[in-house]
């Protein structure tokens, strides 16, 4: 799999910088874009945090954020096939 095969798919991305107070937590984006150095990403949860910061509850453009490859801990997609919980299954 290739991140170029991600854009304007929704994954979760582990990146600290992202959750000052919880730093182990993913959070929901949408991969815009792919860079030699990282990725492009849309978030609303980024893009809540940014809003709140400047006061404002609208803004007439959805922002993007280039995160580098280095500042990323981890990032979860998934493929077409049925995830199983092996418990569940007494497996």
């Amino acid at each position: 799999m290739q991140f170029s095969e991600l854009i304007g798919h929704e994954v979760l991305m582990l990146a600290p910088s992202f959750e000052l107070a919880n730093p182990t937590k993913c959070i929901p984006v949408k991969i815009v874009g792919v860079e030699s150095g990282g990725l492009w990403i849309e978030s609303q949860v980024v893009t809540n945090a940014l809003l709140q910061s400047i006061g404002m509850a609208t803004a007439p453009k959805t922002p993007v954020l280039f995160v580098p490859y280095h500042e990323m801990k981890g990032i979860l997609a998934s493929v077409d096939q049925t995830a199983l919980d092996e418990k569940a299954f007494g497996v």
